[in-house]
Parts: C-alpha cells; sequence; structure tokens
C-alpha cells in the first residue's frame, strides 16, 4: 500500500499486524484439527445418521471419518470445473459473451 493512499490519521486495526493474522490463520487450523478429530473419535463409535436408517446396519462409505467434509469439497470443485466448461469449450465461448454482446 502506498503512503500516498493512506489516510493520515487512520487507526491501526488488529488485522493489521501480520503477526495477528498469522495467530488467526494457526487457530483456524487448529479449529480445524479439534473437527476432524471430533469427526474421527464420533464416527468410530456410531454412524452420524443411523436415525434415520430403516435397518441397524452399516453399509456404504457414510461412516467413514471427515467423508462429509470429503465430499462436500469434491462436490465443489467438480462444480467449479463444470462451470469454467460451460464458459468456454476448447477456446470457443459457450456460455459467455462479449462485453458490447446487447449493443451490436
Amino acid at each position: 500500500m502506498n503512503k500516498k493512499n493512506k489516510k493520515p490519521n487512520a487507526a491501526k486495526r488488529w488485522l493489521d499486524k501480520p503477526q495477528n493474522i498469522r495467530l488467526f490463520i494457526r487457530g483456524f487450523y487448529c479449529l480445524c484439527a479439534v473437527i476432524m478429530l471430533a469427526d474421527f473419535v464420533f464416527s468410530i463409535g456410531w454412524h452420524k445418521h443411523a436415525a434415520f436408517s430403516n435397518d441397524s446396519g452399516l453399509h456404504g462409505v457414510e461412516p467413514l471419518p471427515a467423508f462429509y467434509g470429503i465430499f462436500g469439497f469434491l462436490s465443489c470443485l467438480g462444480i467449479v470445473y463444470a462451470s469454467k466448461l460451460m464458459r468456454s469449450w476448447k477456446g470457443k465461448n459457450v456460455l459467455m459473451r462479449d462485453e458490447d454482446y446487447w449493443d451490436k
């Protein structure tokens, strides 16, 4: 950031300091680790959605630890790549139009 763009009497906020940003990111990673550990511990003991099943047997990949997190991540990744393919396919615009499309 240039000094020209800064306000002369702008008060420093807590996220302006790099050490606070690092602390925030480390806290976020610790929170993610605690959630994954809790998911692992609770998935060993019982099925997460056993109340919705008609039978008591566990089947499929749902009981695996972190299944729903991985499934959600891969689904979002698939949506992003599918939208990129719909935007342009082999260099041709499919859904995207030129900026002056309506002026033509």
